[in-house]
């Protein structure tokens, strides 16, 4: 009586007029001989004599649908063969997921705020997936509106601009994860102009209002503790102009007392006055402008920088 040991799959996909038998990209053996298949698609199964492991022969069934099968669900399956009173289990790993793909800064990384990431202007990028079940095949990426690409080194990206890289995975048994898009910001130094940062009317007293974006402020300052930040205060130009900057300089200072007192090393922050002589739009002296305009001007800016060695 022969041993059966040797279990084979063999899928058969018709795509067209294309048909692929053999080992395609849908089901996968690992070094330690699990074995996965890809979830909903159709599988032969063969077994043969452990001491002749070329002579195949398709696991009959009285079942018309058992053979092909199809695992709809990604888990474990089990079944039996039975064969001159002996019963054989097999293990089979239906995989229905693609990898999730990650980047990651190795080089260069300034911060990463509100699904941006904020970069030197030379940066370095690294490609990370993860697969739960048959493991990750091929990671792919694309930079700006160039074609997708195979990951096979460091992503690099040497210009001050904004950019943005794509990247997928796929999987052993043929399944492709989801695209994953990030939006980087390449730059020797980052500047956020911030306009809802208030002060009590001719004071450097910051209103209650302002403590919720200075809070954001305050958390990337905590998580990138290599960070610098100038923080800048603007006025608009009534008024006259030394007024104007001595104002300005007391409400930068303002702002850097109230993240020291929330534990921000004063050595990282430097407090600058501008007065009015910065305006950002058409509203200087001897100009008729509305209050809203002016209130562009009247504003507060943090520029993050990671100091040179």
């Amino acid at each position: 009586m022969k041993k059966f040991t040797s279990l084979s799959l063999i899928t058969f996909l018709v795509f067209g007029s294309r048909i692929a038998l053999g080992q395609p990209d849908n089901f996968f053996v690992n070094s330690k001989g699990d074995v996965f298949v890809k979830a909903d698609a159709p599988v032969y199964f063969f077994i043969s004599p452990s001491n002749s492991p070329n002579q195949k022969v398709m696991i009959p069934s009285t079942d018309k649908a058992a053979n092909p099968m199809f695992f709809d669900g990604d888990g474990k399956h089990y079944f039996v063969y039975e064969s001159n009173g002996n019963k054989v289990r097999f293990l089979v790993y239906a995989d229905g997921y693609g990898p999730k793909s990650y980047l990651k800064v190795t080089s260069g990384l300034l911060f990463e705020h509100k699904n941006r990431v904020y970069v030197k202007d030379s940066a370095g990028f690294t490609l990370v997936a993860r697969d739960k079940r048959s493991g990750v095949k091929n990671s792919y990426f694309a930079l700006d509106s160039l074609p997708f690409k195979p990951y096979n080194d460091v992503i690099t990206i040497n210009n001050i601009g904004e950019h943005t890289i794509r990247i997928y995975s796929t999987d052993n048994v043929g399944n492709i994860g989801d695209t994953s898009e990030y939006h980087i910001i390449a730059a020797p130094d980052i500047t956020f102009r911030v306009n809802n940062i208030y002060f009590q009317t001719a004071s450097a007293r910051l209103t209650q209002n302002s403590f919720e974006v200075l809070a954001e402020i305050l958390d990337i300052l905590k998580k990138y503790p290599e960070l610098h930040v100038e923080i800048s205060a603007h006025a608009d130009v009534r008024g006259s102009s030394d007024s104007n900057m001595k104002l300005s300089q007391r409400r930068a200072q303002s702002v850097v007392n109230y993240l020291v007192s929330k534990g921000v090393p004063s050595y990282r922050l430097y407090a600058k006055g501008y007065g009015d002589t910065r305006p950002i739009n058409e509203c200087v002296k001897g100009v008729k402008c509305s209050d809203l305009k002016h209130r562009e001007n009247r504003r507060v800016e943090f520029r993050f920088y990671v100091p040179r060695k």
